[in-house]
């Protein structure tokens, strides 16, 4: 369905995923603050805590979103600065790129970097990288079904 991220500025990882992966915005962006929309739905589920939060919502094709958050009160928590593949909980996400590669130039030209090295699976190829915000997303040359 989607996936969401979390970064200190929705406009900057935007036009990154835009720029990088193709991804493209479905609506207009929003900011909603509990001051001026109280009984907004993201009050509802994020709790008492949340004050202002902005979202941007991107397709990466195939129907699936992707949902970048910028918490702004409270303010965002940058994640580790390690990859810790053995940690609990979601560590990842994909995308079919078609030169795992090229895209792992151009993200270490836009302040992410590659982790590890390029791997060859079933004759494809096979990467991982941080975006500048240390997201962790897989590079595969082919879908999930194809590999």
């Amino acid at each position: 369905n989607h996936v969401a991220i979390s970064v200190p500025s929705c406009d900057e990882a935007a036009t990154w995923y835009e720029t990088i992966f193709g991804f493209r915005r479905i609506c207009r962006d929003a900011t909603t603050t509990r001051s001026s929309t109280p009984s907004a739905p993201i009050f509802k589920i994020y709790g008492d805590k949340l004050q202002e939060v902005k979202c941007v919502w991107l397709s990466c094709g195939n129907g699936v979103g992707f949902e970048i958050f910028e918490f702004v009160e409270p303010g965002y928590v940058a994640p580790a600065k390690t990859f810790e593949y053995n940690r609990g909980g979601f560590f990842h996400i994909a995308v079919t790129v078609p030169d795992p590669d090229a895209i792992a130039k151009k993200i270490a030209e836009t302040r992410g970097k590659q982790i590890g090295e390029t791997v060859e699976v079933n004759g494809e190829k096979a990467l991982y990288v941080h975006d500048p915000w240390g997201n962790v997303i897989e590079c595969l040359s082919c879908s999930y079904e194809h590999l």
